[in-house]
């Protein structure tokens, strides 16, 4: 090898460890910010196991808002009074994706480390998330029903591991985050009519939601009678429960 080539090589090393180093340093300072984001948070409120971190003084309507994730997310059995789930309210894009590296999400838990949630800019006052639009998302879709879906994530990743959580098919870590979040009655009939039609709100490509992943996880828990230590045991496959919801002679 001549001398000029054996140059050109030690530069290129040269240069290839200096953006390693770098690479990793801001991949550290990344996790630890994710980890530990009180820093950028200057206030905060608690309602029994769950604190909330916000940029801004809390309005009157934060205690009745927490009041409402608690009841939700108190109705799973996941649910540890004794641990202690901290959200955060991202009031920028910017920063929202600073520490989710998303910014086209609701909210995002990171469940593989740390459980924090964090939530794109809202309202406390009217109770809202604004999409990337600055839209605000449809009254069903509340805060609080965001911060209670995202803490369900926490609370899976708690009792399963966060890479088994991370495994799971989407419609059972999705699916049962909706079914916590939403606190409501599941409509199969109602459901099942729409996956027969194609209607969009049933498909997530198109709609964004994850109605039908709800609807599967309420169909084995309710109908299958599975409980939800069973229901997250391991990967199931979405198409053959849908297939078996539609086969129900009772819906």
């Amino acid at each position: 090898m001549d001398p000029r080539t054996r140059a050109l090589l030690r530069r290129l090393g040269r240069v290839a460890g200096r953006a390693t180093l770098g690479f990793f340093t801001v991949s550290v300072a990344w996790i630890v910010l994710a980890l530990h984001p009180e820093p950028l948070f200057a206030y905060t409120t608690t309602r029994a196991n769950v604190t909330l971190h916000a940029r801004a003084p809390f309005p009157p309507q934060t205690g009745p808002i927490l009041d409402d994730v608690v009841r939700r997310i108190a109705r799973s059995p996941l649910y540890d009074p004794a641990r202690p789930e901290h959200v955060y309210l991202c009031d920028t894009r910017a920063l929202f994706g600073l520490l989710t590296l998303r910014y086209h999400s609701g909210g995002v838990t990171q469940m593989l480390f740390g459980r924090n949630a964090f939530i794109r800019p809202s309202s406390l006052e009217r109770n809202v998330v604004f999409g990337p639009s600055g839209v605000p998302k449809e009254p069903e879709r509340s805060l609080a029903y965001f911060i209670a879906h995202e803490l369900t994530h926490a609370m899976t990743a708690d009792r399963i591991g966060g890479i088994r959580a991370h495994r799971l098919a989407p419609f059972q870590r999705e699916g049962y985050a909706d079914y916590v979040g939403f606190a409501r009655a599941v409509d199969f009939q109602r459901g099942r009519d729409a996956i027969l039609r194609d209607a969009p709100e049933m498909s997530v490509q198109r709609s964004g939601l994850y109605a039908r992943y709800e609807l599967l996880t309420a169909y084995l828990l309710e109908r299958r009678g599975l409980s939800v230590d069973e229901l997250l045991a391991h990967p199931r496959d979405a198409e053959a429960v849908q297939a078996e919801l539609l086969r129900d002679p009772d819906l």
